[in-house]
């Protein structure tokens, strides 16, 4: 889980979020409301959600195009955390206990890839029951199943066979 999850409030501007995110290299901020969570906001959705706008950046809010969390609970499993991502083609889920946001947990930290807590999330994988196999609709075109693309023994991304689409 990586906790150090850049913040923003729902009324900042897309200019000013997207000015925090690229400062601190990240694709993604926590939008609050107060001190509560209500969404998150990614490079991925600026451009699905912001560009087709056609508006001025410093005209448009974040709580306009962020995206709502995906949410599990601090206790659960890694295997519960993979299973979700997956289930539901997305690359984030929020961390909570109870209504308090922890941090986020990727899709790269579970496969490995990304260097934040990677150790203590490849122990916790090692660990892990094998995951049952599982069919995941591509939620892209919606007519194929993702299928893992390894590389050197690892899984890299999920890739629909039928339009290409990545995860």
């Amino acid at each position: 889980m990586q906790t150090n999850v850049e913040r923003v409030n729902a009324s900042t501007s897309v200019l000013e979020a997207s000015k925090i995110m690229n400062d601190a290299g990240s694709s993604g901020a926590v939008v609050f409301n107060g001190d509560k969570a209500v969404g998150m906001i990614t490079d991925r959705r600026i451009l699905r959600r912001f560009v087709p706008l056609n508006r001025k950046p410093e005209d448009v809010t974040v709580k306009e195009v962020m995206s709502p969390f995906f949410k599990i609970d601090a206790n659960a499993s890694t295997k519960e955390a993979k299973r979700r991502l997956l289930e539901a083609g997305i690359t984030r889920l929020g961390v909570f206990e109870g209504d308090k946001f922890l941090g986020w947990v990727t899709l790269a930290d579970l496969d490995g890839g990304s260097s934040v807590g990677r150790a203590p999330l490849l122990n916790a994988l090692l660990r892990d029951d094998k995951a049952e196999p599982m069919e995941v609709l591509c939620p892209n075109c919606r007519s194929g199943f993702m299928e893992k693309v390894e590389g050197r023994g690892e899984v890299i991304r999920y890739q629909c066979p039928n339009c290409g689409y990545s995860l």
